[in-house]
């Protein structure tokens, strides 16, 4: 179990091609975390031409800590997505305790399918992020980077109380590692 969580490291945003705008506004929101040596986002905007582009996805998805799910009429359409994507984001929430983020970028079935709706989505379904003006999309972006973060914190806590401070600390740059569980856990590692 524990040589499971320790893989599960990454943030995985899915999302269709015909919302790749919403992915680039996405990646800015979180390029902070990444800097911070916080998090490593994951989309597939990072397979390198010649590479095995399914073994990359695929291992990206077992490492998998947070998903964000970028929902979207395409988004359900995509068979890809259906079929190689969700199916292990889906198992990895339910046997690892991953956690799944959907954020509703348009009118959709969102709500009619039982598979993704089970999950609280950052926003509310009847106000998709297309309808917002652009403050409020922002201000959902940034909810989403936030709630990206408290989960992580979460989790290194979680591994730190638990005995597991190695595990835990190796998902983050050496270096910071200790300092950044000492901050986020006061009480259990000072």
């Amino acid at each position: 179990m524990a040589a499971q969580s320790h893989r599960r490291s990454k943030v995985f945003i899915s999302y269709s091609h015909q919302d790749a705008a919403w992915l680039r506004r996405l990646r800015v929101h979180l390029r902070p975390l990444e800097r911070e040596h916080r998090v490593e986002i994951w989309d597939d905007t990072r397979i390198k031409p010649g590479s095995r582009w399914k073994e990359e996805i695929g291992q990206a998805l077992a490492a998998t800590k947070v998903a964000v799910l970028l929902i979207s009429a395409d988004f359900l359409a995509s068979d890809f997505i259906a079929r190689d994507e969700l199916p292990q984001l889906l198992s990895a929430a339910e046997k690892d305790g991953a956690t799944i983020l959907p954020v509703i970028l348009s009118p959709s079935r969102f709500e009619k399918t039982p598979s993704l709706s089970q999950f609280q989505a950052v926003n509310d379904p009847s106000e998709p992020l297309i309808g917002l003006t652009r403050v409020k999309q922002e201000a959902v972006l940034v909810k989403v980077s936030e709630i990206i973060e408290a989960s992580l914190n979460h989790w290194l806590a979680t591994a730190a109380e638990h005995g597991r401070e190695d595990e835990a600390v190796r998902t983050v740059e050496p270096g910071r590692q200790k300092s950044l569980l000492i901050r986020q856990s006061p009480g259990h590692l000072a």
